[in-house]
């Protein structure tokens, strides 16, 4: 009898342990943050359209019920990858030709899907890119109206047969490997000078005293204050099944051709020139379900180069740029 009553203590204190073991390992359980159970953070680069674009994610993904940090980790590309690696940072925008430059500099796609298939390939390990915008960022040699119809030149081909000589102005510091790209296609670029803002590259460039190297976006947010009128972007060609999606250039300035295709922003080709530059979600593959990235995907089929280059200069100017995102994705039903 008493050996009976101790086989029941032991068996009774054995279950004690247990149960106390596996709450521990509960709790435990319970304690690991997983995918989806912390808010996703946003990262961008200190440019303000990137800046924007991060908050236009990041309200599309709210909008949609998930939850997002309110603080942005600020950083360029190199940084942000890193932060995706420690999982401090979980989706990020960039653009395609300058990622790629940065992870596999050897490679030379001729195209805007080119673009981006390198670098689809060329990510680190859990990390992934979503669909692209129609937000372009491709170099153009941007030259004055008159110059383009004086010397009959619409295409980066024609570039050759420009004036020799004529400075070249940038924004900002000259990225020589983009000059380099311009100089292969058989520019004659005079020495490089650089000014401080896009009003005044377009002021040089229209008045015939230089040409330019600006983007679609540099150009667009002028443009629709009528500043660019006076000036075209040498496009370069694409093949005849592209051509209704890529339209001469034309009085809108450097907007015409790649800046604003209809249908797939990936159906931009860069024949010549530097290589295409689309602006893409970068994200932790772990950190994002197939839904929310659903919801990243849907600002591809509608953010503008227009739009985008509209928002950042209010963001240049001081409005806060989560009510610019929040005011946009409210007029396109995001």
């Amino acid at each position: 009898m008493a050996a009976s009553n101790l086989g029941r203590v032991i068996k009774r204190a054995a279950t004690a342990i247990l149960v106390t073991v596996g709450l521990a390992v509960a709790v435990a359980g319970c304690s690991t943050t997983e995918p989806g159970d912390r808010p996703l953070v946003m990262g961008a680069s200190d440019m303000p359209a990137m800046q924007v674009m991060a908050q236009i994610y990041a309200g599309a993904l709210r909008h949609a019920g998930s939850a997002v940090s309110s603080d942005t980790r600020a950083g360029d590309y190199r940084t942000l990858l890193d932060d995706m690696d420690a999982t401090s940072v979980d989706l990020f925008p960039a653009f395609s030709g300058r990622l790629l430059s940065q992870l596999a500099p050897q490679l030379a796609p001729a195209t805007a899907d080119e673009t981006y298939t390198d670098l689809n390939r060329s990510l680190p390990q859990g990390v992934s890119i979503g669909d692209p915008t129609m937000v372009v960022a491709t170099p153009q040699v941007i030259v004055a109206a008159s110059v383009a119809e004086q010397r009959k030149v619409t295409e980066l081909a024609d570039c050759a047969q420009m004036s020799s000589g004529l400075p070249v102005v940038v924004v900002g510091a000259p990225d020589a490997a983009t000059i380099e790209a311009f100089t292969a296609t058989g520019c004659r670029f005079g020495p490089v000078e650089s000014v401080p803002t896009t009003a005044a590259a377009i002021e040089r460039i229209a008045g015939g005293r230089a040409v330019g190297i600006l983007t679609p976006l540099d150009v667009a947010g002028d443009d629709a204050e009528g500043a660019a009128d006076e000036i075209r972007a040498l496009q370069a060609p694409a093949p005849a099944a592209d051509s209704a999606a890529a339209p001469a250039a034309s009085g809108s300035g450097a907007q015409s051709g790649p800046a604003e295709q209809s249908g797939s922003a990936t159906t931009g080709i860069v024949v010549a020139g530097p290589r295409a530059q689309q602006l893409v979600p970068v994200y932790r593959t772990a950190a994002l379900s197939r839904d929310e990235m659903q919801t990243v995907n849907k600002v591809a089929g509608e953010l503008t180069t227009a739009d985008l280059a509209t928002l950042a200069g209010r963001a240049a100017t001081g409005a806060d740029t989560r009510e610019l995102a929040d005011g946009w994705l409210a007029e396109h039903g995001l």
